[in-house]
């Protein structure tokens, strides 16, 4: 801002011939004027302008801001002009001044000033073209106030993002710990390791550990966006075999689709050759992507299809589901973002699996989209190089 409205302050001293000028930014709380930028004021008196804000109402600029109409004083050392700059301007050898406000929207921003070492009053045109460039001031004290509030803002967005990645981490670690002990020991007595269990209890425990796996998933999910957000996260990267990773998401997800009677197919053709890249985190996009689709779709199949198109490996999980609407395809793959409130309370689920995916699928320097008819399905699909380059 201070460039800018030098520039300004510069340039109207320049095309009126006038001997200085200044620019001022009103402070509506403190109902202070605050120096800005100044061109040939006298070094004694820019010491005082500096270390003496205006209050509303005082001298030219006060005046001027209150009224919000052009000030002007013919001759500083007339007895009717009262202000505690008067002795220094008299000093610095001043003897005429102009100010017109700045105003944006109604609203006094600021002052433009002008000085004159002969007195007598200013002729109508200067006044006119010291307006035409307080309405630049008044601009470019606007822009820059709006960007400072967007710095400060970003700022503190950036921080918020920053504690809650730390949050998300430091609990997800605290979790996780007792959460693995509950599943080993619930593991053990289901192997009856502390003695045989009774058949009406066999149900309960499995049920724990179904549950218990269910929100181990969702920890480790949280903990590695936390990883994703601050950066530390990195890919393992290996040959793998692209049957074994989708045979192995196949069996993990088999019986949720038994349970609700769904068709659940892996086409994958038998000449596909080894990949390089996380395969690791290949299966836990497929995990999200057909897990998701298992759990809105309440007839008919999922399938997992992987075809390879010259250095280029799909991967297309489809489904005959409740589908997306269009509007809400965008926002998918948004952190804690749902498609709809009420899907969401019926279906369940915490948002994170698309939004995961995606990262992982760009740390491979992949894409993923969705393809999508609302009521009658949808298909998303994986594209990565079937051979992830190393920088």
């Amino acid at each position: 801002m201070e460039t800018v409205l030098k520039t300004i302050v510069s340039r109207a001293v320049q095309l009126t011939g006038l001997d200085g000028g200044s620019i001022y930014e009103y402070d509506e709380r403190a109902e202070e004027f605050h120096l800005r930028a100044t061109e040939n004021v006298d070094e004694e008196y820019l010491a005082v302008l500096r270390s003496t804000p205006i209050r509303k109402g005082e001298g030219a600029v006060g005046r001027a801001g209150e009224t919000g109409e052009p000030m002007q004083i013919p001759d500083i050392q007339d007895k009717g002009y009262k202000t505690r700059l008067r002795d220094a301007l008299i000093r610095a050898g001043y003897r005429a001044v102009l100010v017109v406000p700045l105003r944006r929207e109604e609203h006094v921003i600021g002052a433009l000033s002008v000085t004159r070492k002969t007195p007598g009053a200013f002729a109508p045109e200067i006044v006119e073209l010291l307006n035409t460039f307080a309405t630049q001031s008044a601009m470019a004290i606007q822009n820059a106030r709006l960007f400072r509030e967007i710095a400060e803002k970003s700022k503190q967005l950036e921080l918020a993002s920053q504690l809650k990645s730390n949050f998300l981490a430091s609990m997800s670690h605290e979790l996780r710990t007792p959460l693995n002990a509950i599943l080993g020991f619930n593991e053990m007595i289901l192997g009856q390791v502390y003695g045989e269990v009774p058949a009406d209890m066999q149900e309960p425990l499995a049920d724990i550990q179904t549950s218990d796996k269910h929100l181990l998933r969702l920890i480790n999910n949280v903990l590695d966006l936390a990883k994703i957000e601050a950066g530390r996260m990195e890919l393992s990267l290996s040959d793998y075999s692209v049957h074994d990773t989708v045979a192995s998401v196949h069996s993990t997800l088999r019986p949720l689709a038994a349970e609700k009677g769904l068709e659940f197919l892996a086409t994958i053709p038998n000449d596909v050759p080894l990949a390089y890249g996380d395969g690791g985190r290949i299966a836990q996009c497929l995990m999200n992507l057909a897990g998701n689709s298992l759990k809105f779709t309440k007839a008919g199949k999922v399938e997992i299809l992987v075809v390879v198109k010259a250095e280029l490996l799909v991967y297309k999980v489809s489904d005959t589901g409740i589908g997306i609407a269009p509007d809400k395809i965008d926002s998918l793959f948004t952190e804690f973002k749902q498609t709809d409130a009420t899907i969401a309370s019926e279906y369940g689920g915490t948002g994170l699996g698309l939004s995961i995916s995606k990262k992982f699928v760009e740390m491979h320097g992949g894409r993923i989209w969705i393809e999508s008819e609302l009521g009658k399905g949808s298909a998303f699909i994986i594209e990565v190089p079937l051979r992830v380059k190393t920088s």
